[in-house]
């Protein structure tokens, strides 16, 4: 029977094709419960929420996430909602660990929601994280199943995608990517059948959706490229002159330029990650280049390099056999070109920004696989292939050990009183503390003056006691982790009214936070702080006083 071209090849639309036997026949994949999705959200929802009983966030960008929708809890409650700058201000000089609009503030709104269900503390945090990882898998699953019509796929796609270690990293952690990715994925969605028409109503949600991600996480500006792209891809790019397809994405520009805005009182940080002339520009690219290469290279290594060898075979074989076309990849491949742009031009570069190019990559390669797969087996047998590599991505990410930190947590536990207090902090976990030390004072009573932000010429011994009676500081708490800090002469010989109280285990999967936390009570702080007291903000270039 000879084959037929450019049709579905996937789950219960697989065409017939030419395997080279006379006995080849039309079969269907195995249809899996309508619950499928649901059970999934679930599973991966709970796995996000391992890691808890370490009691802290690890990610300094984690704590200030965290502490932006502590921020916009307290907000609420102050009643002074009509002045968020002022009160802004007033917040970071008692517990200076925010990051806005550095971060989009959606997020922030969400999370406060969950703080005031379940109160202002790490398992909050998380659980609006776990949410974002449940709505993601239910539209992963939804949309790769209504883009090749494969139950089989997006099973695969689905646990493959939740089931990488990039993944697992920021779904056990308060950050932004899962929360940006559901936004962004609903928004797909609208595009998953346009045909030769992009209805209004469609077109309209993709905007709104759009934009709630930008306002998640900047990243996802990359979805205004992803209609005209995928449009020109398919041949249908008629519809780029279409109305709808322009009030879109004029809407979604106009929620772009809005969300800058917010950036004009700030000196335009946030805003600032893109370069804006030419040879910025090209540094940008090279510096970029230069990291996401061998980043990759690195990340491919072992089982990942492994399935992309079998991906690139089954490709082979099924050029080979002509039996290539129609693998209804236009969207992924649109996707992955227009968040690989914007990695390209966003001058700041890690490892985790990697985490929106892999569910494109993922769900390409499985129709690959899936495709291969029925040249090489049979279509009745062709679903055991790509089940069985998922499964083995599944098994691979089960031993996800996710990140640890403690002490900090700790160390607030010990700080914190009823009465007002003000702590000095030393280390670079001075954010996550903080975190710790709002979750223990509901009644904001106590401040914290990172270390970070005050000259070295305070910390001389002599210096040191002078400065803490005069700004009233009641605890110092100083990371002990063996590398030079503008404070460890302080350590080897304190200041008079230093009374060490206890020396907690600092101690984490990462490095940077192995050794000791000092505890200290200053015992000659002045009744009343002196005012004048103010921190540097780089990202703003200011300088913002601390709470009398």
């Amino acid at each position: 029977m000879p084959a037929r071209r450019g049709r579905e090849a996937f789950g219960t639309a697989a065409p017939d094709l030419d395997l080279g036997s006379p006995s080849a026949r039309r079969t269907r994949a195995p249809r899996l419960p309508a619950w499928t999705p649901y059970l999934l959200a679930v599973l991966f929802a709970l796995l996000s929420l391992r890691g808890l009983e370490s009691r802290n966030i690890v990610d300094t960008d984690a704590a200030r996430h965290a502490m932006n929708g502590a921020f916009v809890h307290d907000l609420l409650l102050s009643g002074r909602i009509a002045h968020p700058i002022a009160y802004g201000k007033e917040y970071y000089g008692r517990l200076p660990a925010l990051s806005m609009p550095y971060h989009p503030p959606l997020f922030p709104a969400i999370e406060a929601l969950f703080y005031f269900v379940f109160g202002v503390n790490l398992l909050a945090a998380r659980l609006a994280v776990a949410l974002a990882v449940a709505v993601c898998t239910v539209l992963l699953y939804r949309l790769f199943a209504a883009t090749h019509h494969s139950d089989v796929l997006a099973l695969c796609a689905t646990v493959t995608v939740l089931s990488l270690w990039n993944s697992q990293l920021v779904a056990t952690d308060v950050m932004l990517e899962f929360p940006a990715m559901a936004f962004a994925l609903a928004a797909l969605y609208c595009l998953r059948d346009a045909g030769r028409e992009y209805p209004l109503d469609r077109a309209l949600l993709f905007a709104t959706l759009g934009a709630a991600a930008v306002w998640t996480k900047q990243f996802a500006v990359f979805l205004l490229a992803v209609p005209p792209l995928y449009f020109l891809a398919t041949g249908r790019w008629r519809l780029l002159f279409s109305r709808n397809f322009w009030i879109s994405t004029v809407l979604f520009a106009l929620a772009v330029k809005a969300l800058m805005s917010l950036s004009a009182p700030f000196n335009r940080t946030g805003v600032d990650q893109a370069p804006l002339t030419p040879t910025s520009i090209w540094l940008a690219f090279q510096g970029n280049l230069n990291y996401y290469g061998p980043t990759l290279a690195h990340e491919i290594l072992g089982w990942p390099g492994l399935f992309a060898l079998g991906t690139a075979a089954l490709l082979a074989l099924s050029i080979r056999s002509g039996a290539w076309r129609g693998l209804k990849i236009e969207l992924y491949l649109a996707w992955m070109v227009a968040i690989g742009a914007v990695l390209m031009a966003v001058g700041p570069h890690t490892e985790r920004y990697l985490f929106f190019i892999f569910p494109p990559a993922v769900v390409a390669a499985y129709a690959v696989v899936l495709r291969g797969s029925e040249l090489l087996a049979g279509p009745a047998r062709a679903w055991r292939i790509p089940v069985a590599m998922a499964a083995a991505w599944f098994i691979a990410g089960w031993w996800f050990h996710p990140e640890f930190l403690r002490g900090p947590a700790e160390a607030a536990s010990v700080v914190v009183r009823p009465a007002s207090q003000r702590v000095l902090y030393g280390g670079d976990a001075d954010g996550n503390f903080i975190f710790a030390v709002r979750a223990l004072d509901p009644r904001l009573q106590t401040t914290v003056i990172p270390a970070q932000k005050l000259a070295t010429e305070v910390f001389p011994a002599a210096a040191f006691e002078n400065f803490c009676r005069r700004y009233a500081i009641n605890w110092v708490v100083l990371e002990d982790t063996g590398k030079p800090q503008k404070w460890s002469e302080l350590m080897a010989g304190p200041a008079p009214s230093m009374r060490l109280e206890r020396v907690l285990a600092l101690n984490s999967s990462r490095p940077r936070w192995r050794g000791h936390l000092r505890i200290y009570r200053f015992t000659s702080a002045a009744a009343r702080p002196e005012p004048g007291l103010v921190l540097p903000v780089e990202k703003i270039q200011s300088a913002i006083e601390v709470h009398p």
